[in-house]
């Protein structure tokens, strides 16, 4: 299986602390092309409209450096021009509630990749840290074929395993796991099994593994986790489901903020997910990634690593964007 466009860098998961108000100068400088950038939608519709707004006002700011793709070609074109497409994403797809005008409204404004769930339950189905895991709701299953009909990947990142494997078995387009880790080596309810990569290779899908610390630390007191810790994960999966079907996710601020906030946030609310690592490591966010991965700013030493296990500039040409500009291209409209 070829990759399209291997010079495009992608990276599946970064945030805003608050208010999105552009990259900083090491992720402008960074091989990055293009990120999923995850939209203000905790809060609900409105604020996610004045989140969307508010991203269209700093592109036009920033013209130069920034653009918004919504279409394979919009990321071809903006990647020539030397700007960093910005790719509008749900990670909480609350606001679109159990509406499918909402999700058209939202296609129309740009958003281009929807999370179904975040950690809990929602009108789609099931998030990872439910305590009864009861898949994808029949609304889910409209919601999946109206993406599928517009042009939108989907992306279950969160999701809960039966949700996760209804939701690549529902769709007729290849999903996504934007940023994840493989709960084999890192058992916490935020990774995924064996099963659910492997079907997700077998639907064509792409899996972002993510050097947010909490998934892929290996249970050691005091030690924050390692590029070759996160690099275990990397190499897990390729050898699982192929080189074909990996990329990368960040999940890590493109403006190099410190996410405090967030911090306490998912302490607060998901223990079953970072209360081990932050009480057994630290909940600094100077140590939320692995060492020498913080993010795109740090791609080289991601790349350098896996050539040193023994991969071609292919294989990691493939990793760093070319899987999940293969599966854009396939899915967007």
């Amino acid at each position: 299986m070829e990759s399209d466009n291997q010079q495009l860098v992608i990276d599946g998961c970064m945030y805003p602390v608050g208010d999105f108000e552009g990259c900083s100068e090491s992720v402008q400088k960074s091989k990055m092309n293009a990120f999923f950038l995850t939209l203000l939608s905790f809060e609900g519709f409105s604020e996610t409209i004045r989140s969307i707004a508010n991203i269209y006002n700093v592109v036009d700011q920033q013209e130069k450096t920034l653009g918004v793709a919504r279409t394979y070609a919009e990321l071809q074109k903006n990647a020539a021009a030397g700007k960093k497409s910005i790719i509008l994403t749900f990670q909480e797809p609350y606001p679109i509630g159990n509406s499918l005008n909402n999700l058209r409204a939202f296609y129309e404004m740009g958003v281009r990749v929807v999370q179904l769930t975040y950690n809990k339950a929602n009108y789609i189905g099931s998030g990872c840290t439910e305590t009864i895991d009861r898949g994808l709701t029949d609304f889910g299953r409209e919601m999946i074929h109206e993406m599928n009909r517009l042009g939108m990947l989907i992306d279950v990142s969160h999701s809960s395993k039966l949700t996760t494997l209804s939701a690549i078995q529902e769709s007729e387009s290849p999903v996504v796991f934007s940023h994840a880790n493989v709960k084999k080596i890192s058992h916490i309810p935020r990774n995924k099994t064996d099963e659910e990569i492997k079907l997700l290779a077998e639907k064509g899908g792409v899996m972002g593994l993510t050097p947010w610390a909490p998934l892929c630390w290996k249970g050691e007191i005091n030690q924050q986790p390692t590029l070759d810790d996160y690099l275990d994960h990397v190499e897990y999966v390729i050898d699982l489901a192929g080189i074909d079907h990996v990329g990368y996710g960040s999940d890590a601020p493109p403006d190099d903020k410190i996410d405090t906030p967030g911090v306490l946030e998912q302490a607060t609310l998901y223990p079953e997910v970072v209360g081990k690592y932050y009480s057994s490591v630290s909940e600094d966010f100077s140590l939320a990634h692995a060492k020498d991965f913080k993010g795109s700013k740090e791609l080289d030493h991601v790349m350098m690593g896996l050539k040193k296990r023994g991969y071609s500039d292919d294989d990691v040409d493939k990793f760093i964007g070319g899987n999940f500009a293969r599966v854009i291209k396939q899915v967007w409209k």
